[in-house]
């Protein structure tokens, strides 16, 4: 793919089928019963959302938006897992009236479900409850906001119990799941573990006959240094067995950054190399806003690939490697004594496929092109470079 203009986004189909193979594996061996449920805000390219939906993903949304998406894009409103705490109530209503999974997360869906009970009479509603729990006293120094999860009801104050209370009187809605989605620093095993744990105390408090068990997303993927699905659902399945069998209850995942990690790169090209009183700046034709426009990250996973031979060059001592705009934050790492980097050199930026394209913003430069290098070697362009055709369609001027 080294003729193609970069700056682009390349997914490796390859790749792709063996993060999708071993989150198969590990829940097929240690589960059985379960659901694959991909995380359609972390990247929603359409093709790869088709792509996913062909392997058995059912599409789990967070807004109209993505569930329109998805309808477009050939998922059925059953394969739909709808979460978030805002909800589109037409979305909410065909999700739940198709047989589809939504998990409620705030106190108006409550009351959202009193009306379709009452509405629908004959319709049985399964409907699962987000709970949040205080994952910092279950795992210490774990938690991602040092004031605790905003998302779901609270179980130690009371108020998912409250909102169990408030839907048992209704004859024909049930809740049959549990979300345990937390986000944490760490992504280690033990917190998927403690979740476990704590799905099967409240199923056992409340007298829950559960169908499902959703352990959410937030796995390491893409890093042979790191736990990958076949420790974390070795351990999350352990804990449920404790409680649950899995000729009743499925576990439903729901892998977005894990998944699609490993398969995907940002591919770079140098520019031009200014030196400006005794630094020298590595100009590239991408950005951190290509990357991480968030600036919520601060490494940045990185190969070369050199135009001529890096042997027969000096080595630097410090090089900056910057991106396109004229922003002076857009600076993306540092070199020591690395090899002179020269205009034509290529910078590769490995596990590329999580929270880049989606929040890429109109800035500067519009979206990059996206390949499919599938197993066979041929290429597919996912998405052409927009240009100022695609940002004029829907602006207007007087």
């Amino acid at each position: 793919m080294s003729q193609l203009p970069t700056p682009f986004f390349r997914i490796r189909e390859q790749d792709l089928l063996y993060d999708i193979s071993l989150l198969k594996e590990a829940l097929s061996k240690n589960w059985g019963s379960y659901i694959m449920g991909y995380s359609v805000k972390t990247n929603s390219l359409p093709w790869l959302l088709c792509y996913l939906k062909n392997q058995g993903f059912y599409a789990e949304v967070v807004s109209k938006t993505e569930y329109d998406l998805a309808l477009r894009l050939g998922f059925p409103a059953h394969h739909m897992i709808y979460n978030g705490p805002i909800k589109d109530r037409a979305a909410f209503d065909t999700v739940l009236l198709s047989g589809g999974y939504v998990n409620l997360d705030s106190n108006y869906e409550l009351a959202w479900m009193e009306e379709l009970s009452a509405l629908y009479p004959k319709q049985n509603f399964k409907i699962g409850l987000r709970v949040n729990c205080d994952i910092a006293a279950l795992c210490p120094d774990e938690t991602l906001c040092s004031e605790g999860g905003r998302f779901g009801y609270c179980y130690e104050n009371g108020i998912l119990e409250s909102a169990i209370n408030r839907l048992s009187p209704l004859p024909n809605v049930t809740v049959s799941g549990l979300h345990l989605h937390s986000s944490t620093q760490s992504r280690t095993v033990r917190v998927f573990a403690a979740l476990a744990k704590m799905a099967v105390q409240i199923a056992a408090e409340y007298g829950l006959l559960l169908d499902y068990i959703d352990m959410g997303g937030g796995y390491f993927g893409g890093r042979d240094d790191m736990p990958d699905y076949r420790d974390y659902f070795k351990e999350i399945c352990r804990e449920l067995s404790l409680f649950f069998d899995p000729a009743k209850t499925a576990l439903i995942a729901e892998p977005g950054v894990s998944l699609i990690s490993r398969a995907t790169t940002f591919e770079t090209s140098v520019v031009d190399v200014k030196e400006i009183r005794g630094k020298k700046f590595i100009v590239t034709d991408g950005s951190r806003t290509n990357l991480n426009p968030l600036v919520t990250r601060h490494v940045y996973p990185h190969h070369m690939e050199y135009c001529s031979q890096p042997s027969s060059r000096d080595s630097a001592p410090v090089q900056w490697v910057c991106g396109a705009t004229c922003m002076e934050y857009d600076r993306l790492f540092e070199l020591t004594g690395e090899t002179a980097l020269i205009p034509g050199d290529r910078i590769i930026y490995d596990t590329a496929g999580g929270y880049t394209m989606c929040l890429n913003p109109l800035f500067i430069n519009y979206f990059p092109a996206v390949y499919v290098e599938h197993t066979d070697g041929s290429i597919f362009t996912a998405r052409q470079p927009w240009t100022n055709d695609e940002f004029l369609q829907k602006n207007f001027t007087e």
